[in-house]
């Protein structure tokens, strides 16, 4: 049997991104005049070529995942993209977790396998549920499906208008902070945040949370994320030890 990604659950991500990159360029201007600080033009420009480079890498890597096939044969999984091709054997499945939305729907599967391998599987909406049951039907009887349900409804037309807005007014809070705050304190709070973004990209760099969903096919990705991260957080320390 074969299966292809859902363009509808794609077609929803990007709208979910899209509605998010709108909220929070709405809260960060209501937030800037309900807090009286205002955001230069020069920072708004900033914000938008930030916001642009995100949402490029988004749809890039969405578009990856609509062209990601499923097949399952009587003994293995074969995963396939547009540049190859992956197997995996029922046989060597040693866990499966299915993780639901609050409507019981299934947003992603993940599969561990004997020899240390995973397999994440995400935009099967249409076929999870026949995905699922086959995957219990294949394995060995003592391989258990383990089933969580998420706790927020993040698929509401309302979650990522209000994250957006909760993002972009805790932001600006932020920043009004930092520049009301004595030249002593504000070394500590910029100093603290330096060494947060030092530790997130180290996370990135060691435990690579993008590619281990993908059998280390992005890598690059986490790794660019975290040296980013790494290098902006000694940048900041210097500079702010310096002043």
């Amino acid at each position: 049997m074969e299966f292809e990604a859902s363009k509808k659950e794609i077609r929803r991500r990007k709208k979910a991104f899209a509605t998010l990159v709108a909220s929070v360029s709405i809260g960060l201007f209501l937030a800037s005049n309900i807090l009286r600080y205002p955001i230069s033009k020069s920072g708004y420009l900033s914000i938008a070529v930030i916001f642009l480079v995100i949402g490029v890498l988004t749809f890039l890597f969405l578009n990856s995942i609509s062209k990601v096939r499923l097949r399952l044969f009587d003994e293995k999984i074969e995963r396939m993209n547009a540049k190859a091709a992956e197997s995996f054997f029922f046989s060597e499945i040693s866990g499966i977790k299915v993780k639901r939305r609050t409507s019981g729907a299934i947003r992603e599967i993940y599969i561990w396998f004997d020899n240390k391998k995973s397999l994440f599987l995400t935009a099967f909406e249409e076929n999870f549920e026949n995905i699922k049951d086959i995957l219990a039907d294949k394995t060995r009887k003592n391989v258990a499906v383990k089933e969580s349900r998420e706790p927020i409804d993040f698929d509401h037309p309302l979650f990522y208008s209000l994250l957006g807005l909760v993002v972009s007014f805790f932001g600006v809070y932020f920043l009004k902070l930092v520049s009301s705050a004595d030249s002593s304190q504000a070394k500590i709070i910029i100093f603290a945040c330096a060494v947060f973004l030092f530790f997130l990209g180290a996370y990135f760099i060691f435990a690579k949370p993008i590619s281990a969903r993908y059998e280390g096919k992005r890598a690059a990705i986490d790794y660019a994320i975290g040296i980013f991260m790494v290098c902006a957080g000694i940048f900041i320390s210097f500079a702010e030890l310096s002043l």
